[in-house]
């Protein structure tokens, strides 16, 4: 494991053996607060887009150095960060989720009894929100930036990525795309607090996706926060202050 221009010292790589299909993951991980106790650090879960892998969290100087500010209010607020590989361009398939929950079980293991928030842009905005619909007991909130909220909607874009990921095309393996389409299982995200941004000239994943969630979210008594970026595009969204961020779905869950 080699980051370039990490956002800290101390990021430790851990692996482990996958129960879904016997082969080695891996996830990265910082700990801000290691003089606090384990009951009281905040865990914050940061799921990287379709072209990136595990070091895209921990890395500074991308976006405008938005990771290097994460850091800070992740210091702040003495978290426990991890940036999950989780099977590359994956859009939270089923080995994903499968990886995704044992990395979240061996932290509670480990004794981390905090809030744990699951984030993430693009598709680790999307795959935040896949995984809080179907395991929503799991966490304690949400940060998905520029989401998409049907993936059959991206196959076209990503068709490789999906087939891997999913088993198929979505004529191929409809059920697959349909429990993972996060905008018709809302119901499942009302006792999880929500923080959505997309840009509104987001080439890449259109804001209807946000839009259309949102919508559903005031029909089904979802706590959200939606922040629409008139002029922003599909990188705009990670440079919105995480602590603020942190702030709103950690309230809502004291």
């Amino acid at each position: 494991m080699t980051i370039d221009h990490p956002i800290a010292s101390g990021i430790e790589e851990r692996r482990f053996v996958s129960s879904y299909d016997g082969s080695e993951q891996t996830y990265l991980e910082k700990n801000f607060g290691e003089d606090a106790p384990k009951d009281f650090q905040r865990i914050v879960i940061y799921l990287h887009g379709a072209a990136s892998h595990q070091t895209q969290g921990m890395t500074a100087g991308i976006y405008k150095d938005a990771f290097s500010h994460w850091a800070e209010d992740l210091a702040q607020r003495k978290a426990l960060y991890i940036c999950p590989e989780y099977r590359g361009g994956s859009w939270m398939g089923p080995a994903a989720e499968s990886d995704v929950k044992e990395i979240i079980q061996q932290i509670r293991e480990r004794g981390f009894k905090g809030k744990l928030i699951l984030a993430g842009g693009s598709m680790g905005g999307t795959s935040a929100l896949i995984f809080a619909s179907r395991f929503p007991e799991m966490i304690d909130g949400v940060i998905a930036l520029c989401p998409a909220t049907d993936p059959t909607k991206m196959y076209s874009k990503f068709s490789e990525q999906f087939e891997l990921a999913y088993g198929g095309s979505p004529e191929e393996v409809p059920e697959v795309y349909a429990e993972r389409s996060s905008r018709d299982f809302v119901e499942n995200l009302s006792g999880l607090p929500v923080y959505l941004v997309h840009g509104a000239k987001d080439a890449l994943i259109d804001v209807e996706h946000s839009r259309i969630l949102v919508e559903r979210f005031k029909h089904h008594g979802v706590r959200y926060q939606y922040k629409e970026l008139p002029e922003g595009d599909h990188d705009e969204p990670i440079q919105a202050p995480l602590g603020e961020m942190l702030d709103f779905v950690l309230c809502l869950r004291e």
